[in-house]
């Protein structure tokens, strides 16, 4: 199959038939498309690391930046749309459901906010570590 008609294909569907289901068939085609690239990168990362422990660690310092902690967050993103939708498509298919998909993926949309919520507030400190620390440290020193 030809990729440029598989591209084609996809920008004629999401051009012609505008509607929740395509944005989210095209969305969960997207977030499957940037897993694979994730793993495929985290692969060769820990394949083409030294063997030493010493070495490993220094490479994962590397990646402590954040950059790379504000793209985690979106990694958390990416897969919890990629896993909810894929188990929305489940449920409708085993289910006989087809007919509730919009209403099924309203419920995965609401879910999602409530999960990225959380995975936000819980990792955005990570990011911002060093003015935490300091600002609980001045607040620390006023009491």
């Amino acid at each position: 199959m030809n990729i440029f008609k598989a591209i084609g294909g996809t920008y004629n569907e999401v051009r012609l038939n505008p509607n929740v289901g395509t944005w989210s068939f095209l969305l969960h085609r997207l977030s499957g498309i940037l897993l694979a690239f994730y793993l495929f990168m985290h692969l060769i990362v820990i394949a083409t690391s030294p063997g030493n422990a010493g070495a490993f660690d220094s490479r994962l310092a590397a990646v402590q930046t954040r950059l790379f902690h504000l793209l985690e967050i979106g990694l958390v993103g990416v897969i919890f749309f990629h896993m909810l939708n894929g188990l929305r498509i489940l449920v409708a298919d085993f289910f006989y459901l087809t007919r509730q998909h919009q209403k099924l993926l309203w419920i995965v949309v609401i879910i999602f906010i409530i999960i990225m919520a959380y995975a936000t507030a819980v990792m955005l400190p990570k990011v911002f570590h060093r003015e935490v620390t300091e600002v609980a440290q001045i607040v620390g020193g006023l009491r």
